[in-house]
Order: structure tokens, then sequence, then C-alpha cells
């Protein structure tokens, strides 16, 4: 009988290099596979929940809906990555001592609770993000007087008729993001780390890197945004990164939240500029029937983004194309994605 029932589950498996030598003596370059050395930089975001007073602002007012769902499409599709992520650090609550000599031992392991941690975006003409993190901070407590409004909710729920879950029971748990972060290998299809970030707040309106300014000092303004955040991993995190990374490398996804990572063949919206005259099919051969096995003549893209695939991406609600993304995240356990929020 199994004690751990699988240990790291939907994380990548090491590969065995039992057999090599390593750099221990002569070293056999030959044999690449000993060499199968981490390789960073493929970060990833999934917003999961959006805090709940800001959603309801979203179905009063359109302009906030449309800051708002361009905020999330934003942090999703525009992520370069997370820095300060805590370490599980062991630690000595004491020493063993024979009043001469001393020895510690690790008997305390240390988790953080809640860590602070940035990440970097470029800000949007209309300081998109920064707007959106002003309504958040501002909503949550009026920096004038202190008090909770949620931007009118609350008062229209109390003394108007405008029922809202936020209006109705206002309190931390309405002004929250949940977020999945995860690092992929070199081929995206594989998750080495994911980590549920809940309770995450972004805690600054960033007004000095945008709004100061000399005059001739032209720049763009890049934004380093604090968050705070309960960081959560284990296996069930890390099944739930590996269904939606699939998911998001799926061929077959239609939806603008796919992720596409073969150029040769991809079919950029310039090219629907080019005039072929009345009857001609970009995608039909050039040169005659193809031969077997070769891409003379094939298709131009086969991962073509068609004009009637959604583009809203997992930001938006509505998800068209042949449903296979879409299948994927309602059958999530726990409704993981924003999508089905």
């Amino acid at each position: 009988m199994a004690i751990t029932n699988g240990a790291f589950k939907g994380l990548i498996t090491p590969r065995s290099i039992l057999q090599y030598n390593l750099t221990k003596g002569v070293t056999d370059f030959s044999q690449l596979k000993q060499f199968d050395y981490f390789k960073k930089g493929y970060p990833f975001l999934v917003v999961l929940s959006m805090p709940d007073f800001l959603r309801d602002l979203c179905e009063q007012d359109e302009s906030i809906n449309l800051l708002v769902q361009n905020y999330i499409h934003i942090l999703e599709n525009d992520f370069r990555g997370i820095d300060n992520i805590d370490n599980i650090i062991g630690e000595s609550i004491g020493d063993i001592t024979n009043g001469a000599r001393t020895a510690q031992i690790i008997n305390k392991t240390v988790k953080q609770s809640n860590t602070s941690f940035s990440m970097t975006y470029m800000e949007r003409v209309g300081s998109l993000l920064t707007k959106v993190n002003e309504l958040l901070l501002t909503g949550a407590d009026d920096g004038d007087v202190h008090v909770k409004t949620y931007h009118g909710l609350i008062d229209a729920y109390k003394f108007g008729n405008l029922v809202t879950a936020s209006g109705a029971d206002p309190g931390p748990h309405r002004e929250v993001w949940t977020l999945l972060y995860f690092t992929t290998n070199d081929t995206m299809t594989g998750i080495e780390r994911a980590i549920l970030i809940s309770n995450a707040q972004c805690t600054t309106a960033d007004f000095t890197s945008l709004y100061d300014g000399q005059k001739g000092d032209i720049q763009y303004a890049e934004l380093s945004m604090p968050w705070n955040g309960f960081l959560i991993y284990n296996n069930m995190v890390n099944l739930a990164a590996e269904k939606i990374l699939y998911a998001m490398r799926n061929p077959k996804n239609l939806t603008g939240s796919r992720i596409i990572v073969n150029s040769s063949n991809y079919n950029y919206a310039a090219l629907g500029s080019i005039d072929l005259g009345t009857g001609v099919d970009i995608n039909a051969s050039w040169t005659g029937e193809a031969a077997a096995g070769s891409s003379v003549g094939g298709p131009v893209n086969a991962d073509r983004v068609t004009d009637s695939t959604t583009k809203t991406g997992s930001a938006g609600i509505a998800v068209s194309g042949d449903g296979s993304y879409a299948a994927t995240v309602a059958s999530m356990d726990g409704k993981e994605h924003y999508i089905n929020t």
C-alpha cells in the first residue's frame, strides 16, 4: 500500500541519470541526457477570480467593465513574471549541547504565510492598470474618510433598491483576487511548479512612475505592481495548473486563450491586406497537388486564428470556436478559471 499516493503530482518527473558518471572523472559529452538542466523563463499567470465588488461594479457600469476586462487580459497575456517568491526554510529552534560543544538540527520548517511580490507591466495610454488599482484601493477604503464604500454599492443596497452580493455583505472576502502562477518547461507542455495565490491584492496605484516628469524626458512608463497574497502549493494546485496548460496548448483550442508556439506557419494579420484576386484561395496550392508528406502547397497556417475566432481571450466571458477550451475549462472541478466564475 502506497503511503504518499504519489508525490509532486502534475509536475514534470525528472529524468533518471543514475547510469551516467556526470562530471566525475571523464565526462561523456556524447550522452547529453545527463545534462538535462533546468531552464527558466516560461512563466504564466491565470486569473481565477476577481474581487466581488469589482464584478458588481462592472455589471452596473460599462466603462468600468471595459477597464476591468482589459486589466485582466493584460495581467494574463502581457505577463512577464513574478519577483520575490518565498523559499521553504528549515530552522533550528534550539541547540543540542554537552556544555562544551553544540550541534543543531532542523526541527522547524517555515513556509511564508503571506508574502509581498511584484509583477512588472507596461502601462497603457489612458492609465488603464493604474485606474483599476485606484478603483480597488479607494473602494475598499476611501482615503479621505477611511470608510468602505465600494463606490456606492453599499449605500445603494442599504438605502436604495440595488441588490448586489458585495453591497449586501461587504468585507475583505469581497476585495481579493485569486491567481494561479505556474512555470513550464521549454516545450510548454509540462509544469515545473504551480502556486495558487489567494487573497491577492495590488497594494499601490502608482502615480509616481506615471505622473512625475520633466519636459523633454520622453519615455514609456513601466509599472512594478506590488501585491500581497497567500501562497499555496500542493498536488491539487499542480494538477489544476496542468489541466489549464493542456487546454491552452491544445491545437483544437480556437479561442484567443490558446498559446500558439509555431511561428513558421502563423497567419499574421497583415497578410489579410494582400489582394490575390477574385477566387484565389491563399490556403490553396500554388504549385499543384502537394506530394505525400510534403508541406509544399499545403495550408498556409494550420495554427492560424481565423476571423470567426473569439479574440477576447481567457479574460472574456464569451468563448467560441469548436468548444474544446470552453469544455475543458467548464469541466474543471471547483471552477478553477475566471471564465467559469
